[in-house]
């Protein structure tokens, strides 16, 4: 809205100035007349432009600011009033553009024009200059930058914003972002850094954080992400997505029981991603349903040659992740034309839902689909402060899992501990088997012994292996694993 006025207020005064040009110059009213309305339609069409075409000139106007050689000495903050929308849904589709303006001004009065700039309808980005220029050391560069984001976020969200006449007054939430150079010295534009906190800003919604300062590691994130975001679709194309198997012991007898498999891409010979790190990426590129797809592909195939192998027996499990998107869209058909063309058995397949994905009777409707199909269920609890065991019951689960990392360790008067006992045995009592994940070291499979979980799995026996190592392993283990207990 500001940038509109001015560019109103900038195009009037071009055209009054192309006038008295051409009337200097004694040049024809027509011309004249015609140069101006010419300039008055250049400035509609850019009036009319989208965002994205504002955008990149405001960047622009980013760029112009910053010296690039004096990089290090600025940071970067990405400001997003988040409840601009409810007000203009709730209330008045032009109040949002009122408050922003309101906080823009505030920002210019509080921090200088020079430094702020308009990025979209309810972000602003500030380029401050750090106090010390000499400083090095980054605890105290992040110290620096929080309490000015701080100071800052506490400036504006306790403005209050009148309208009406002062018969009507707002509050605004915010959410900030904060980027420097860092130790790691590779940002090499102000663009760059401007994206790094856009991201950090993210990462604050993500996590219902009020401010988050990026390091080292979100940086590496963010490189990551960038990298994904590029090379993602040629990954789907050379093949890169396979299957990455994790055992799972029964506990009574430490064999072998099963095998989970996990989507793992294979960027190159020394780095393998999980799947989680490039999962919103690829949901975004509407390519994670083609990839859990290519993975159960394999998995049902590398299944089909253990079983020629002679390495499992006929009552071995499969278990395969998948997400909702996969889970709401594949036919059950599909999914049993799939194994049999494989030759495996449906009840030998189990697929491992996550509880956040269970919310919908849709979802609901198409695990009891594959209920109906002969296929297990599992189900990794206690991934959301919504947990209900009122849901749980009311699914067809065949396998209940606990990760031992949000298990505490026994002790004396530990109610987390004696919780968890509690579900292991109603868990058996309502006939669903317990498994007990993440187990990493001698302590972590006492403590699953002591529960009476029925199955563990975790660094304690392999990382995941990939299909020539999971098929060595299982030649090894077939008689089972020895452990100390």
């Amino acid at each position: 809205m500001l940038m509109r006025r001015r560019n109103i207020f900038l195009g009037i005064l071009i055209f009054l100035l192309l006038t008295l040009i051409f009337k200097t110059f004694q040049t024809s009213e027509i011309v004249t007349i015609v140069i101006g309305i010419l300039s008055l339609i250049f400035l509609f069409l850019y009036l009319s432009t989208g965002s994205e075409v504002k955008l990149v000139i405001e960047k622009n106007r980013i760029c112009r600011r910053t010296n690039i050689k004096k990089l290090k000495d600025n940071f970067v903050v990405f400001l997003e009033i988040t409840n601009l929308a409810t007000y203009s849904q709730f209330y008045d589709i032009g109040l949002s553009d009122k408050i922003f303006n309101q906080v823009y001004k505030e920002a210019v009065k509080k921090i200088g024009r020079k430094n702020v700039f308009l990025y979209r309808t309810d972000q602003l980005v500030f380029i401050l200059d750090f106090k010390n220029k000499m400083v090095i050391n980054q605890t105290l560069r992040k110290e620096e930058q929080y309490r000015s984001v701080r100071t800052i976020i506490s400036h504006l969200s306790n403005m209050t914003y009148y309208f009406n006449g002062n018969e009507e007054e707002y509050d605004i939430n915010l959410v900030a972002g904060c980027a420097s150079v860092g130790i790691r010295d590779d940002i090499e534009s102000i663009e760059s850094l401007v994206k790094l906190a856009h991201f950090s800003m993210l990462k604050a919604k993500e996590n219902k954080q009020e401010i988050v300062i990026a390091d080292n590691e979100m940086h590496i994130l963010k490189q990551d992400l960038d990298s994904f975001n590029h090379e993602i679709e040629e990954g789907f194309e050379l093949d890169q997505f396979s299957p990455f198997f994790l055992p799972i012991i029964d506990i009574k007898t430490n064999k072998i029981v099963g095998c989970e498999s996990l989507v793992r891409w294979q960027k190159n010979k020394y780095r393998v991603i999980e799947a989680s790190k490039f999962k919103d990426i690829a949901d975004e590129k509407h390519l994670f349903e083609k990839i859990d797809k290519r993975v159960i592909e394999k998995t049902l195939n590398n299944y089909a040659k253990w079983i020629d192998e002679g390495v499992i027996d006929k009552n071995f499990s499969i278990t395969i992740n998948l997400s909702l998107k996969s889970l709401l869209n594949f036919k059950t058909y599909e999914l049993i034309n799939l194994v049999n063309s494989y030759n495996v058995k449906p009840q030998n397949v189990e697929f491992d839902i996550s509880e956040n994905d269970i919310s919908t009777p849709v979802a609901l409707q198409a695990i009891s689909n594959l209920k109906k199909a002969n296929f297990k269920v599992s189900i990794d609890a206690f991934e959301s402060n919504s947990f209900s065991l009122p849901s749980i019951m009311g699914m067809e689960l065949d396998t209940f899992k606990i990760d031992r990392a949000q298990m505490p360790d026994k002790g004396v008067g530990n109610r987390e501990y004696l919780f968890y006992k509690t579900i292991t045995n109603f868990s058996k009592d309502i006939n669903l088997k317990v498994m007990s994940k993440g187990i990493e070291n001698e302590n972590h499979f006492k403590l699953a012994k002591e529960l009476n979980v029925d199955y563990v799995q975790g660094y304690y026996f392999t990382p995941p292996l990939d299909e020539i190592n999971i098929l060595k392993y299982l030649k090894e283990y077939k008689d089972g694993i020895l452990t100390p207990l």
